[in-house]
């Protein structure tokens, strides 16, 4: 069999790193440091001619294990996937609510490949397995799918909702998974609600207990119907989980974005890769966060102080990016640099960024790019702000804004939501985030688009000012960049 250094590679990794270089020189008299560097790291997989390859050959059957190969016997990631079905008794109100939830399951259920494990799971104020009976992971086939989709119509539901319990059951069926020599398992939630936590079952620490139990051990999407479950809920579900958050109020959508979400999931097979920040003697992390698609702060899986603590160098902070497919992230990076005078206008190194892969993947890996600096006087240099970081900083703003027009919005303050509004619609317009003004329109009647002048609607559905809510948590790339030359002292 041919070694991993004779493959072809499954995917192309890029990397790139947008920032203006040049830093205001510390004017206080010990010197102390006075700016922060921003720099947008940005990470790109491409796998060519996956949308033109032929499709895999896979081991059908009730008695198929999990693992599926290609004709040339090469194999991947494999998924596991746990559909966690709300069925809490306000799912019968109305019945076409539990009726579109199944219909959506089963089209999740198509999207699964053949080959990989799946388990359905009741959501109420306690789980119960739908399919299999038994609690573990189903092979899926053809039979297999027909016998979950007949036990979705055999499940009634009941009760109240506790939605922690239901990821500490599919957290548990994700560590039943069998060792596997050949990528691994992309272990991938999806959760269905139409309500939120009663205090009763579950409280909102407990629910914060439970998920961040569940963080690195699976990703979860999640969706909500009606307009009774709790915006804040669940997107500290997906946030905390690498997910993403859907609000459906068109039931007969919702077979479509499950299907979509899941095969989302199944597409995800680059596993293993790995973000490390290799900061210089001296130099402060201050954050580090995802900025797209959605905007998560993040916490390094590992730090190496081994340099600080010899004063070779500074800390290595390392971070799992997850299972990823063709698609493109954004992360905001920040840190302090020490000022030396002797350094005045001489480029330096502040972060080393590095992309590597842990185990078995084959992916083609760019080169380490460099996060650089230089102290300047002149206010012309340092006054400046790469056009990405300045956009990813505009929808952080938009969203901060969004927020607090709901939070005057709930107070019954018109006037001031309304100014709040058409600031978010201009901040909306500037960083070309036509979804999110597609939202703002159901609020807001737009006067003067440039100039942010909006008026509100006379009748607001809560489902729109919550979906909006949902929306302004994900952000877009930026536009392209103007042509010409690229400024002086910016770098990627």
């Amino acid at each position: 069999m041919a070694g991993q250094e004779d493959q072809e590679p499954a995917a192309s990794v890029g990397l790139e790193v947008s920032q203006v270089v040049e830093l205001p020189r510390p004017r206080t008299p010990d010197g102390q440091e006075t700016a922060r560097m921003y720099a947008v790291l940005t990470v790109t997989v491409r796998r060519p001619g996956a949308a033109h390859a032929p499709p895999a050959a896979t081991v059908r059957g009730p008695a198929a294990g999990p693992a599926a190969t290609d004709a040339a016997g090469a194999a991947g990631p494999r998924l596991a996937e746990v559909l966690l079905i709300d069925h809490s008794s306000s799912m019968v109100m109305p019945p076409s609510r539990l009726t579109a939830a199944r219909a959506a399951a089963v089209s999740a259920l198509a999207r699964i490949p053949d080959g990989s494990l799946f388990a359905l799971v009741a959501g109420g104020d306690r789980t119960a397995m739908i399919y299999p009976r038994r609690p573990g992971l189903a092979v899926a086939h053809a039979e297999s799918r027909a016998a979950a989709e007949a036990a979705l119509h055999d499940c009634t539901p009941g009760g109240g909702t506790a939605m922690g319990t239901w990821l500490e059951r599919a957290r548990q069926l994700f560590r039943e998974l069998p060792a596997a020599a050949d990528g691994g398992w992309v272990r991938h939630a999806l959760l269905l609600t139409d309500g939120k936590n009663e205090p009763g079952y579950e409280t909102r620490a407990e629910l914060q207990e439970r998920v961040e139990r569940c963080a690195r051990a699976f990703a979860c999407d999640v969706v909500g119907i009606g307009d009774a479950w709790e915006t804040d809920e669940l997107l500290l579900i997906a946030r905390t989980l690498g997910g993403r958050t859907r609000a459906v109020a068109d039931l007969t959508r919702l077979p479509d974005e499950l299907a979509s979400l899941t095969g989302r999931a199944a597409d995800r097979d680059v596993t293993g890769l790995r973000l490390r920040l290799h900061h210089r003697a001296g130099v402060r992390p201050h954050s580090f966060e995802q900025v797209h698609p959605t905007r998560v702060a993040l916490r390094p899986d590992r730090v190496d102080l081994s340099g600080v603590e010899t004063g070779a160098g500074g800390p290595v902070q390392e971070y799992d990016l997850g299972p990823c497919g063709e698609e493109t992230r954004a992360y905001l990076l920040c840190v302090g640099a020490p000022y030396d005078p002797a350094q005045l206008g001489k480029q330096l190194l502040l972060t080393e960024v590095e992309l590597a892969t842990e185990g078995p993947a084959a992916a083609r890996l760019p080169d380490p790019q460099p996060v650089l600096m230089r102290w300047t006087d002149d206010a012309d240099l340092y006054s400046r702000l790469d056009p990405q970081v300045a956009h990813y900083r505009q929808e952080e703003e938009l969203h901060r804004t969004f927020e607090e027009a709901c939070a005057e919005l709930k107070l019954g303050r018109r006037a001031a939501a309304e100014t709040l509004l058409g600031a978010a619609w201009r901040l909306a317009s500037e960083a070309g985030d036509t979804a999110m003004q597609d939202h703002l329109r159901r609020l807001v009647r737009v006067r003067d688009s440039a100039g942010g002048a909006v008026e509100l609607r006379d009748r607001i559905a809560k489902f729109d000012v919550e979906a909006a809510r949902i929306q302004s948590s994900t952000t877009v790339l930026p536009g392209p960049r103007p042509p010409g030359p690229r400024p002086p002292g910016a770098a990627r």
